[in-house]
């Protein structure tokens, strides 16, 4: 009699369990390993350079500056989910594109929701909180860009 009545009293809670505990795994997802999970994080581009030239603080003589009236700048965040925000900021306007981004090995891909086509950059850690990448513009002469990305808070 006592073992059916425990009975009845814990099927409830293992079914609840049973249930709840697939449906919560299922979305979450780990983060990223290795080199992927080092991107994870909100970065502000800081040097450009083109193939050829030194590295400047703008990109084609306008400097870099993060906020304010003479904005000009690019801010990325990258989510563990495999998603990210691509925000630019010139003058007063701001700019918000958002798609999937995937990592492997130095190849770094962004699908933004609004292009048929991947953006595809070669990047290289140079500690924690730096990473710069060469961008590569396929279908083009455009030899591409080099960037410096640091982590910003």
């Amino acid at each position: 009699m006592v073992c059916k009545t425990m009975l009845k009293a814990l099927c409830p809670a293992i079914l609840f369990a049973w249930f709840l505990i697939p449906a919560w795994a299922a979305e979450t997802k780990p983060l990223p390993d290795g080199e992927a999970g080092r991107l994870v994080g909100r970065w502000l581009i800081v040097q450009t350079k083109e193939p050829g030239k030194p590295y400047q603080d703008g990109y084609r003589g306008r400097p870099f500056v993060a906020e304010g009236h003479n904005a000009f700048t690019l801010i990325m965040e990258y989510r563990k989910d495999g998603t990210f925000r691509r925000i630019s900021r010139v003058g007063d306007k701001e700019t918000v594109h958002e798609g999937a981004w995937r990592f492997s090995g130095h190849e770094l891909r962004h699908k933004r929701k609004e292009s048929a086509g991947e953006e595809v950059m070669y990047i290289r850690f140079d500690n924690p909180n730096q990473f710069t990448s060469i961008e590569v513009y396929e279908d083009t002469p455009d030899p591409g860009l080099f960037a410096r990305f640091k982590r910003v808070e």
